[in-house]
């Protein structure tokens, strides 16, 4: 599971006083003006329907493009790049935002506008952030710092400070991201800025979560929350909600979690947030595995991936597949949990390569670096001081240091590698134990069957008929006129002659000749020519492809499931039809057994006494590495699909 990370998107300090009405603008822009005029109106409009239409704003800023170009304003070229930017921001169309960004950078460069520059920077560091490329991200962020440290702006410093805490925190780096946040925190209550304020309790959330301190993480962020709310923060308050979820989830409070990542799920769908939303269904999917909801989480992590994948979010797909893997673990689905498993190791091995951690640190010695000499300029410039120099000693201490850092993560992502790939090598052996006792369960089961039946047949069966025929000639010799002795020896022959039928007929529903002797179709056959007799329930029949026998072990498996969902129906669905269906394709068998009888919720029948029948189909066919799908509603009847692999 992961946090949600607030990343603050800065824009250029031209677009922060645009409140004039946009019919008025609309008017303004027909009038007899000059082309700069029309260029800045065209720029407004496009900022001001950013929040209400995406398609106008869109509209207004390729107007804008063109007739900058057209007269070679390479001010307004820049800012139309930089605003459809930032409408493929709000369209989470990560890598067409960059593509924008990076063209109103090289132009906003040449211009030597810092702000403008920063504010570039700054939305190229979100688009990275939110395609999990930290790396890329954490450069441009720094770049960005530079310039409003240099600047002395301290807005938009605490607004940097904030992303670099998000950086921070995806990187698991506590302690820099509480050092961080404390920056940004004052600052913000310097000038009373509550967005500010309350995102810097959120990343003081998250670190209190990193650092084990459940408690104290709650209570920052329930009060981030507050604020995001008085502020009418949607997006963030978003995220503060699937913080709470997580840290009641780490608290093994599931279902205090459950509402939290539910609201912060319907408030990423209303505003179109689709990172937020694919974690926020990832996050609640593992709860649901917690609670044992399997077909809850495996929706919700569907969900997950396939926006994941949708936006490339390589980072959050790495924990999806891992969560999947848990999943089918837990559900006796062995190849499909190895299968995402060895997904999760291969993007784990991409992410935490030793390359990675070595440009880390060289990015972090260089942004250190620019501070210093930053520092330095701003001290000869306005103290008129000597530039300070480090002495060699501390170069070398240093460097040692920075060397002993890196060996030590170096050697800590290789024992994580380690540990994973031991932990999958158990899980894998655990599924192979428990495949073996499930058969060797099912195979004592139908032995056991085959010598009940033998018994009923061969023992009972024919000590009852040897009755019979022994008082049978003794009816002959027994000399009496009374009637009513006469219709007890009747009466006794007849019990006798019914219970050697009824002996043979469990003997036969235990273990049918046609099963053994001709296969599942045959016996199928008969099992639903004996009950369609009655002429109570009409039952429909159609095998398709099935012109081989099968295994006798997948056989009798399937024939008993047969024999439950039927019985199923017959007590309890009320159905006058049923339609069963055997379709054999190249490589699966499928099941579909459908009535019209009263349904059921599968939830609720799971958890009674009567849902045993349902859980002996579901391990029966979990045996075989098939699946099982109950589709029922009250009302409206019951389709049961099994897909069997062959």
């Amino acid at each position: 599971m992961k946090q949600k990370i607030i990343f603050l998107l800065l824009v250029c300090i031209s677009t922060l006083n645009r409140a004039q009405n946009n019919d008025s603008l609309i008017a303004e822009l027909k009038k007899n003006i000059s082309d700069t005029s029309k260029l800045k109106i065209l720029s407004d409009l496009c900022w001001n329907y950013c929040a209400s239409d995406l398609e106008k704003a869109n509209n207004f800023a390729l107007i804008q493009l063109e007739l900058a170009q057209k007269i070679s304003n390479q001010k307004y070229i820049a800012q139309a790049n930089n605003d459809l930017g930032i409408i493929f921001l709000k369209k989470s169309k990560f890598n067409k935002a960059l593509e924008y960004n990076k063209i109103a950078l090289a132009i906003r460069l040449k211009l030597k506008s810092d702000l403008d520059v920063a504010s570039s920077h700054s939305k190229i560091s979100y688009c990275y952030h939110e395609m999990g490329n930290y790396l890329n991200s954490l450069d441009a962020a720094l770049k960005a710092l530079s310039i409003y440290v240099r600047l002395k702006n301290k807005i938009y410093e605490a607004y940097t400070l904030n992303n670099i805490c998000s950086i921070n925190c995806n990187l698991k780096n506590y302690t820099n991201l509480r050092k961080y946040a404390q920056q940004s925190y004052t600052i913000a209550i310097q000038f009373k800025d509550k967005r500010g304020e309350a995102i810097a309790l959120n990343y003081f959330a998250a670190a209190c979560n990193g650092e084990g301190k459940f408690d104290e993480a709650i209570k920052k962020q329930t009060l981030a929350l507050k604020l995001f709310q008085e502020i009418g923060d949607s997006s963030a308050m978003s995220a503060a909600y699937n913080n709470i979820g997580l840290f009641y989830h780490l608290n093994s409070n599931y279902k205090e979690a459950i509402p939290n990542f539910i609201l912060a799920i319907n408030i990423a769908e209303k505003t179109h947030d689709i990172n937020s939303e694919a974690l926020d269904n990832n996050n609640i999917a593992n709860t649901y595995l917690n609670l044992k909801e399997y077909t809850l989480c495996e929706k919700h992590l569907k969900k997950a991936q396939q926006l994941s994948s949708l936006q490339s979010l390589t980072d959050l797909l790495k924990m999806v597949y891992k969560s999947f893997g848990d999943l089918y673990s837990k559900t006796n689905r062995g190849e499909k949990a190895i299968q995402y498993f060895n997904r999760f190791t291969q993007l784990q091995d991409s992410l935490y390569s030793i390359e990675t951690s070595k440009q880390f640190s060289e990015m972090n010695v260089k942004y250190e670096t620019e501070k210093k000499e930053n520092e330095n300029k701003i001290l000869l410039n306005e103290n008129e001081l000597k530039t300070m120099q480090l002495s060699k000693s501390f170069i070398i201490q240093l460097s040692l240091i920075i060397g002993i850092i890196m060996i030590c993560v170096v050697f800590y992502l290789l024992n994580m590698r380690s540990k994973l790939k031991h932990r999958q090598f158990l899980d894998a052996e655990l599924l192979k134990q428990q495949t073996l006792r499930s058969k060797a369960v099912i195979e004592a089961e139908e032995k056991e069957r085959i010598r009940i039946a033998r018994e009923l047949h061969d023992g009972i069966g024919q000590q009852l008929s040897a009755a019979k025929l022994n008082l049978s000639g003794l009816q002959d010799s027994i000399k009496t006129n009374k009637p009513e002795e006469i219709i007890m020896i009747q009466n006794a022959l007849d019990l006798l002659d019914e219970s050697v039928k009824e002996v043979r007929a469990v003997s036969h529903n235990m273990v049918p000749n046609s099963l053994i002797k001709s296969g599942l179709v045959s016996a199928v056959r008969e099992f639903i020519s004996k009950i369609s007799s009655s002429g109570n329930l009409k039952i429909n029949l159609e095998i398709v492809g099935l012109n081989n026998r099968l295994e006798n072990t997948v056989e009798n498996i399937l024939f008993r499931v047969l024999q439950e969902a039927v019985n199923n129906i017959i007590k309890h669905s009320k159905a006058t039809e049923v339609s069963i269906q055997f379709i054999k394709h190249e490589r699966e068998l499928t099941i579909l057994i459908e009535d019209n009888g009263v349904g059921f919720v599968l939830t609720e029948k799971l958890n009674e006494a009567e849902g045993i029948g349902l859980k002996n189909i579901q391990s029966r066919v979990a045996f075989l590495n098939g699946e099982v799908i109950f589709d029922s509603f009250p009302g409206k009847g019951t389709t049961l699909t099994i897909e069997v692999p062959l």
